[in-house]
């Protein structure tokens, strides 16, 4: 099989333990596979791939990938007043608005978009607010078929729900029919394509499911050996729906159930008790952090450090769009500084004192190490082949898959560098990523990637998301205009035509 050498500047390799800067490194790989990592390989090879001035890093693990282009705006915009909120109507959960088509070029879009960021792992997720009831087998069928198309390695399996509405009434005839085809379809594709297609189990929030759902998931997971993700502790809504239903809070009911282990990830996470936390981490589950998709919304996790310090494996997922892996470490960083030093909560009064409403309490929050660029960076490779139970992804290292990303740092845009992973979080994005290759392929070279047409994907991806936009007057139960519930930022003024 053929030899490739990348060399560059940084070389992020991996020495069993953790990463590793090679300071004018080499990454080579043959087939699908790394060989070698480190300086002056001794052998020929086939070819050389110069990356100069750049940082060659293994690809990033997105286990939250918005994949549907919904969440592209409307999570950051809000109506002007509550009145003007969305109020669904009696078309919820009855017909699906979107064809095979729309969603192939949603996905194609969103594709192409997780590549062009870095991101050589996903495990997506997709807004189901207009859906006739959940993700289907036909669908994901037509997912694995662009993921395999364009390259990008992927966790797929359609979600399923036993209820239409949050803890609503359960409908088993089609609740049932979801996590059969949930099921099937792991079992259809698990492993297809050569192995990059894996299936995973995506049930809907637990207000959504049923108790054997759950029950009946996680002994599906554990026969299988397939990763399940449930969000979980998204806000106070949900603390307050399972004391009110169960008794229990979110954690201490799935303890009880006997849901929680290696296998499970959990997006979000909160909303939890210090015990909860201990118990995710004595269970082996795995947080994915979505920095940007939760503080559209204002949510944010406490400290990043302190999830850390209680032994929890810390992912990253993106979870809104545009889907880049770059810009959610930096600003999950810069979260993690800001409550770690808390100097933002201090109160100023009018006679000049400053009062610290934290500083006589024992602080759980910022600890003997603070939250670093490098604790990012894990939990965006390593930490989310942990979560996978993957030990040959999230790394460069021999016998890991060639799954590599140049990131490029010859450009005025970036600016002076020092510290590869420090500079990369903060003055870098997604657009410097320059090559992506994803087991052993080469998937995009100088930003261009192979059978994609940017400018025709954008004209087809704004349609269909125009049409996602329309039905919010179609299903809003007085079918009021858009601008109702997005209204524009200034007055819009069209060009007239002339008669």
């Amino acid at each position: 099989m053929k030899k490739t050498k990348i060399t560059g500047r940084f070389v992020i390799g991996h020495d069993g333990n953790d990463h590793v800067v090679y300071k004018n490194g080499e990454v080579v790989f043959r087939g699908d596979t790394i060989i070698f990592v480190g300086h002056d390989f001794p052998l020929e090879v086939d070819e050389v791939i110069d990356a100069g001035l750049a940082i060659v890093s293994p690809g990033f693990i997105d286990l939250e990938a918005d994949i549907d282009t919904d969440h592209a705006l409307i999570d950051v915009t809000f109506p002007e007043f509550p009145q003007d909120n969305f109020i669904m109507g009696d078309k919820y959960r009855t017909t699906e608005p979107f064809s095979l088509e729309d969603f192939r070029i949603r996905q194609r879009m969103s594709i192409a978009m997780l590549i062009m960021n870095g991101i050589t792992t996903a495990m997506p997720i997709a807004g189901d607010l207009f859906r006739g009831w959940a993700e289907t087998h036909e669908e994901f069928e037509e997912m694995a078929k662009n993921a395999a198309d364009l390259g990008l390695r992927m966790y797929l399996g359609p979600s399923y729900r036993a209820a239409a509405s949050y803890g609503g009434t359960v409908d088993l005839h089609r609740g049932e029919k979801s996590l059969k085809d949930a099921f099937r379809f792991v079992e259809d594709f698990d492993g297809a394509y050569g192995g990059l297609i894996k299936g995973f189990l995506s049930p809907c929030q637990v207000p959504y499911l049923t108790e054997d759902f759950l029950k009946r998931t996680k002994e599906f997971s554990d026969a299988n050996g397939v990763p399940v993700r449930l969000h979980a502790c998204e806000g106070p809504h949900e603390w307050d729906y399972f004391k009110s239903k169960i008794g229990l809070t979110s954690i201490d009911y799935f303890k009880r159930i006997g849901f929680l282990g290696p296998q499970i990830m959990i997006p979000h996470t909160i909303v939890a008790k210090d015990s909860e936390l201990k118990i995710l981490a004595d269970q082996g589950v795995s947080v994915i952090s979505t920095p940007l998709a939760e503080v559209n919304i204002g949510w944010g996790l406490v400290s990043f450090t302190k999830y850390l310090n209680l032994g929890i494996n810390m992912t990253i997922g993106t979870d809104c769009q545009p889907v880049d892996m770059i810009r959610n470490m930096r600003f999950g960083w810069d979260l993690a500084r800001l409550l770690e030093y808390r100097q933002i909560y201090n109160i100023y009064t009018e006679t000049g004192e400053v009062l610290n409403p934290y500083k006589d309490q024992p602080t759980l929050y910022r600890t003997a190490k603070a939250t670093t660029a490098a604790d990012f960076f894990r939990a965006a490779t390593t930490g989310g082949a942990k979560a996978l139970g993957r030990d040959d992804l999230g790394r460069l290292s021999p016998g890991a898959k060639a799954d590599i990303i140049v990131i490029d740092l010859d450009d005025l845009r970036v600016g002076p560098y020092e510290d590869p992973i420090r500079t990369m979080i903060m003055s870098t994005t997604g657009y410097n990523v320059r090559d992506v290759i994803i087991n052993g392929r080469i998937v995009m070279k100088d930003r261009v990637i192979p059978d994609v047409k940017p400018n025709e994907l954008l004209k087809q991806g704004q349609e269909v998301y125009d049409k996602f936009l329309n039905l919010y007057t179609e299903y809003d139960a007085y079918h009021r205009p858009l601008d109702t519930f997005f209204p524009q930022s200034f007055v819009t003024v069209e060009k007239k035509t002339k008669r």
